[in-house]
């Protein structure tokens, strides 16, 4: 006690109003009578509320003669109605509103091929699509992807399209159906001018197209055998001169089966000097695949064909220094490299 009658406590853990009359009442019934009673009022109180902004649908009341309605979690169509019949005034506070979407710009760090990688892992890791990840990096046979090497991983998806005298920046924005100026700050570029190669947000391959891309539409058309001879420039083994092979030979026994290396339509059965017996298979996108030096056609002009569909058998007919196939590619009537198309 002290000359004022009050009790001081020193209790490391007690807050600052522990003085004799907070002591009294906290032992106090009636005080904690009244407490309760408060308590049990205010818990009524705020039921009463929840229940009344349940049946109004969330109604926001505001100092005006009329309430607005604030929509929460509505489609967008929904939205544009609502907004359609809302006047000038009424977009304030609570009013519907679309809020504006702008597309990510493009941003992409570097990767360094590990031992191991492929196209497909590398897509899995970063989350984006092998056709995203080839056509920005221009590889040209995504199976022989070379351990070191360096590749871009944009932050999106999408698709990659060369600007030229032809391909116009406008043309592209039109046939991908946006804005031209959009497309200039997905990409960070200033002015048109500044634009060689174009990077189009959120678009896909179709899966034919995603296919060819990977080098995984077409299948070996022979079981077995070695390649003796690659697509490009080699010594002919007739005139010992440097001329361009257009397609790949695979040695292998005769009468060894050949099959489609694609699904279409056989298009031409017969002969050829060069060739010799030979078949041509109409595919998707332009494509045409060419078996030749067969010993035996089996195929007939007109069939429909499958993957793995026997067409034929090995031979040496025609220009030929022994049992081969002859399997070559050609893309819009131009020869290209089979091993970029074909998974082996």
């Amino acid at each position: 006690m002290n000359k004022y009658d009050i009790d001081i406590y020193t209790v490391k853990s007690m807050p600052a109003y522990n003085t004799r009359y907070n002591d009294i009442n906290r032992h106090n019934p009636r005080s904690k009578s009244k407490k309760s009673n408060l308590t049990g009022y205010f818990v009524f109180i705020i039921v009463l509320f929840v229940l009344a902004i349940g049946a109004t649908g969330l109604t926001i009341f505001l100092l005006e003669s009329e309430p607005k309605t604030l929509l929460i979690n509505r489609t967008y169509a929904s939205v544009e109605k609502m907004q359609s019949k809302m006047s000038d005034d009424q977009m304030g506070v609570g009013g519907a509103y679309l809020p504006e979407s702008k597309t990510t710009p493009l941003s992409t760090l570097d990767y360094y091929i590990k031992r191991g990688d492929s196209i497909h892992s590398i897509s899995r890791r970063f989350g984006i699509d092998e056709a995203t990840i080839i056509k920005l990096n221009d590889i040209a046979i995504p199976s022989k992807i070379v351990r070191g090497q360096k590749i871009l991983i944009p932050n999106q998806n999408g698709i990659q399209e060369e600007v030229t005298r032809r391909n116009t920046l406008d043309k592209i924005a039109k046939k991908y159906d946006m804005d031209k100026d959009e497309l200039l700050r997905v990409n960070n570029l200033i002015s048109e001018r500044d634009a060689d190669k174009i990077f189009i947000p959120g678009m896909k391959y179709d899966g034919v197209s995603k296919q060819l891309l990977l080098g995984e539409y077409f299948t070996r058309p022979i079981r077995g055998g070695r390649f003796t001879s690659m697509f490009g420039y080699r010594i002919d083994p007739f005139t010992k001169k440097k001329s361009c092979h257009t397609g790949v030979d695979i040695a292998q026994k005769m009468g060894t089966k050949v099959y489609a290396a694609a699904p279409g339509k056989v298009i031409f059965t017969g002969t050829g000097n060069d060739y010799g017996n030979f078949i041509r298979v109409q595919h998707t996108s332009g494509y045409v695949s060419y078996y030749a030096h067969l010993s035996k056609i089996i195929a007939k002009k007109g069939d429909w064909v499958s993957t793995g569909t026997l067409i034929g058998l090995v031979g040496s007919t025609g220009r030929s220094t022994g049992p081969h196939l002859h399997y070559e590619i050609r893309k819009d009537n131009v020869r290209i490299n089979p091993m970029t198309v074909t998974v082996w």
